[in-house]
């Protein structure tokens, strides 16, 4: 283990737990001016302090000194609600720092072949628009005909990793990124109905096909990301006769077909020029009304992601790792690994043999 304590990981457990400085100073017994200090990278802590960190932080004192950096992500990638708090988008960040760096070490020994990757499509290069772009991945992708079977899944196929995670507010859907040596990822807030999931997904997809660059117009971005993920969830000339006449009632029998929300249903409408902007904006008013704005009928199963569990079953099945050798590789302690990560019962008996 190295012996310099990275201050990077201090902050990243501070924030997945959601403390201050104050707070974990005085629950560590020591000083906020040690602490901040510490974060800062003036002073090395001694290991009787890193221990009383790591106790209090409930991660493995070897957590803190593993030689990783913390990673920003690109804000315009975030489909983010402005009323999300600062600290709350930290205890995200940090999160999702972790979560990578846990991808990273399983990938190590795990190789999962790919034919057809995720693509980078440039759109003014090719002058085409979010949806032309979304027909061409499907088209690439071999997708047949009609509703998307199981967004994540195929992005898995194609060598994305989809994560889940509880981001302890409804307020951010899903994070997506490209880091160096590692697949695209996708971190999704676990907390978000199945057909919303599905849509954020698809926008996140979106962004990972469009945006291989930042730009000043983040909200072009978010839009072409929407346009993308309608596109390749509901394609106009096979959604069209799903559609007409238009009514609450009717896309509330199509929701379970196409798997997107009503709300989703009724923008797809408006977008195709099916209805007037009058029509667009009674249907809303009638979508409030029924009280759908806080619950839609009929919901959509959330979809489960499967990458990051077979890179575990491989490594408890094939290299023999037991509970304990994948909570020390993760440097988590065990019941959190459990309980991110184990909650199949097939991975319970694999565990007990």
């Amino acid at each position: 283990m190295p012996d310099t304590f990275n201050a990077d990981m201090l902050d990243l457990a501070r924030g997945a737990r959601g403390m201050t400085q104050a707070e974990v100073a005085t629950a560590a017994g020591v000083t906020q001016a040690l602490l901040s200090k510490i974060e800062n990278r003036l002073v090395q802590p001694s290991r009787e302090v890193a221990e009383r960190l790591a106790e209090v932080l409930t991660f493995p004192v070897e957590f803190f000194y593993q030689e990783e950096r913390a990673f920003g992500f690109p804000h315009y990638h975030h489909r983010k609600r402005s009323r999300l708090g600062a600290k709350s988008l930290a205890r995200i960040h940090a999160a999702i720092n972790i979560k990578r760096q846990h991808i990273a070490k399983l990938l190590r020994s795990f190789n999962g072949e790919v034919s057809k990757p995720i693509p980078m499509i440039d759109l003014d290069e090719k002058g085409i628009s979010p949806a032309e772009a979304a027909r061409m991945v499907r088209e690439y992708w071999m997708l047949p005909r009609g509703p998307v079977a199981d967004v994540t899944s195929t992005i898995e196929d194609a060598g994305g990793v989809v994560v889940l995670t509880d981001f302890g507010t409804s307020l951010l859907d899903g994070i997506s990124f490209r880091s160096p040596g590692m697949p695209p990822m996708f971190i999704m807030n676990s907390e978000v109905p199945g057909d919303r999931f599905r849509f954020s997904l698809a926008h996140e997809l979106g962004h990972m096909v469009m945006h291989s660059m930042p730009s000043e117009d983040d909200e072009t971005m978010e839009e072409q990301a929407d346009q993308f993920a309608a596109a390749f969830l509901m394609p106009a000339a096979e959604i069209k006769p799903h559609l007409i006449p238009t009514s609450i009632e009717k896309l509330g029998r199509v929701k379970p077909l196409w798997k997107v929300s009503i709300k989703a249903l009724i923008r797809r409408a408006y977008d195709l020029k099916i209805i007037t902007s009058d029509t667009y904006r009674r249907i809303n008013v009638s979508y409030s009304k029924a009280g759908y704005s806080r619950g839609e009928p009929f919901p959509i199963a959330r979809e489960s992601p499967d990458i990051v569990t077979r890179m575990l079953e491989f490594h408890m099945k094939e290299l023999q790792y037991s509970v304990s050798e994948i909570a020390k590789l993760l440097l988590l302690n065990e019941d959190e690994l459990r309980r991110m990560y184990m909650p199949r019962k097939h991975l319970e008996l694999v565990v007990s043999r």
